[in-house]
């Protein structure tokens, strides 16, 4: 009797790693889902319910997008700087490198979110990501636009060219955010505004934080020309996002 327990469970055992494999696939995409939606409470939650795995290098990734978007920054930073670390495997090394600039930016941590972008693009040099980032960091700091805007537009060449990042089209808002407000800083009025209408049309829609971060880009853009409708992106970023890091920022500049 043993033995044939044995043999069905040995043949059992691919059907069980599939229907694993199956509700970790799920349960990921419902939580990116809630992520998505700004449901940043109910997305944490879901992270650390039963089905969590929270070992598990995609699921680390889902929490620190949850936590940057809803703007807490410091508390990603610990698990990035963890998946970053040189002794992660390649794909864990960059994404926690991209990710790791953007939450030391939220910080205010120029030299260090410099520092981390430039190690990302120097592990995959056509990558988008890092790129879009030293574009925002320059913004910030207030200092070259030109050169923004150059990393904006080879950032937007890489996105284009990459098969696998034309599947991720939040990275759009970004990009042709940064692009519309560093050509605004240019005086180039019309095309910023060819580059907010570019990123209307291509990002995703449905990704609301993101589209809240292209809204504070574009009133950035908008508020850099000293035109009047730049208080209409801030209104809208801080309405799709009012918990957020992003619509906190927009709420900044509507006091």
């Amino acid at each position: 009797m043993a033995d044939h327990l044995s043999i069905w469970w040995l043949a059992a055992i691919p059907g069980i790693a599939v229907a694993v494999g199956m509700q970790y696939m799920l349960q990921g995409i419902r939580i990116e889902s809630e992520i998505k939606r700004c449901r940043y409470g109910k997305a944490l939650k879901m992270l650390d319910g039963p089905l969590s795995w929270r070992s598990v290098s995609s699921y680390k990734f889902l929490r620190t997008d949850t936590l940057f978007y809803s703007g807490r920054a410091q508390e990603a930073e610990t698990i990035l700087r963890e998946l970053a670390a040189p002794q992660r495997n390649r794909a864990d090394r960059l994404l926690g490198l991209e990710n790791l600039g953007r939450v030391l930016l939220a910080q205010s941590r120029y030299q260090e979110a410099r520092q981390s972008f430039e190690a990302a693009a120097r592990l995959m040099p056509t990558r988008s990501v890092a790129l879009s980032g030293l574009a925002e960091l320059r913004l910030l700091q207030g200092t070259g636009p030109g050169l923004a805007l150059r990393d904006a537009e080879r950032a937007l060449q890489f996105y284009r060219d990459s098969l696998t990042e034309r599947t991720a089209r939040e990275h759009l808002a970004r990009i042709r955010g940064s692009q519309a407000w560093a050509l605004a800083l240019l005086g180039h009025a019309a095309e910023s505004q060819q580059a907010i209408e570019a990123g209307a049309r291509e990002m995703d829609p449905k990704y609301l934080p993101e589209v809240a971060g292209f809204c504070w880009r574009a009133g950035m853009a908008m508020l850099a020309l000293e035109n009047a409708t730049a208080a209409a992106y801030f209104r809208r970023a801080a309405t799709l996002d009012p918990q957020g890091y992003y619509g906190g920022l927009a709420k900044q500049r509507l006091l």
